[in-house]
């Protein structure tokens, strides 16, 4: 599973890379104004979504998956080594958002404190975990083209369901209102679901696989 892994990170090095930079970039962009600090955040879940689909097509184009299901590590290993690498990336992603966020606060370039950057960046990194939960198992099993339309109308439908609420706060529309205890569990149980529904989303896949006709 470590040869899947680093197979990977490196066919996919050069798009990391440059992903990465764009981070960088659009934190320049936020810093002149043009962009909100929370479009980090998204970034950080447009990246979870779009590297381990890009793994999953460049395996499609190879066929690679075939070969793959032949070696020591099997379809197991094949799975676990996707997961893996979806889990390396978003946690790569959101640690470089982090520093970005760490050094707008310690510059003052912002006014919102290091502590709700962070809740920002954390948050996204869950939704993006979350949104992979529900991809995953369809890329494994339909590939990445026929997964590409699954995955776009799950980020509109959740960050479009976000973004639409938030409209609405904006403009003075009355939205429910939780108690205070569990608005501040919210963050937690929202991690700790995309966790566990992560968890779950593995076994279905492990289970997709092993049918998996080549």
């Amino acid at each position: 599973m470590k040869g899947l892994l680093y197979k990977d990170i490196v066919v996919l090095r050069k798009q990391i890379s440059t992903l990465l930079l764009f981070v960088l970039v659009y934190g320049g962009f936020c810093v002149t104004g043009v962009f909100d600090f929370s479009i980090i955040g998204v970034l950080i879940a447009v990246f979870g979504l779009t590297i381990p689909m890009s793994s999953v097509a460049l395996d499609d184009a190879s066929h690679w998956d075939r070969y793959a299901a032949a070696t020591p590590a099997g379809r197991k290993g094949i799975v676990a080594g996707k997961y893996l690498f979806t889990l390396l990336v978003i946690l790569v992603s959101g640690l470089a958002g982090i520093a970005i966020m760490l050094l707008l606060s310690l510059t003052g370039l912002t006014d919102s404190s290091f502590q709700e950057l962070i809740a920002v960046t954390a948050s996204c990194a869950a939704a993006a975990l979350l949104l992979d939960a529900v991809l995953l198992p369809f890329l494994l099993k339909y590939g990445a083209e026929r997964a590409r339309v699954i995955s776009m109308v799950t980020f509109v439908a959740i960050f479009g369901g976000f973004a639409l609420l938030g409209g609405l706060a904006s403009h003075g529309v009355r939205l429910p209102q939780f108690p205070g205890w569990l608005t501040a569990a919210l963050p937690v149980a929202f991690a700790l679901t995309s966790a566990a529904a992560y968890l779950i989303s593995f076994a279905i896949s492990l289970g997709i696989y092993q049918r998996k006709e080549f």
